[in-house]
């Protein structure tokens, strides 16, 4: 299914510095490490968050985040 966006996905690499901010928010809000790191990642690269989990809610200082249907 992926293979037809090859061309359009670019690797990202979380650095060390976005996964320290991570594990102190973790710690702060009591939320799943890996929407915390979505969200940094996002805001880092000037990316578009599109998702439903609710988590999100609560990361939307540090990027906003859209629902699927929002972008229609």
């Amino acid at each position: 299914m992926m293979k037809l966006f090859e061309s359009l996905i670019e690797k990202i690499i979380v650095t060390e510095k976005q996964y320290q901010e991570a594990d102190k928010i973790v710690k702060e809000r009591i939320l799943p490490l890996g929407d915390v790191l979505h969200s940094i990642v996002a805001r880092d690269n000037n990316l578009i968050l599109v998702t439903r989990d609710k988590h999100f809610k609560q990361l939307e200082d540090i990027s906003k985040s859209h629902k699927p249907e929002e972008l229609i």
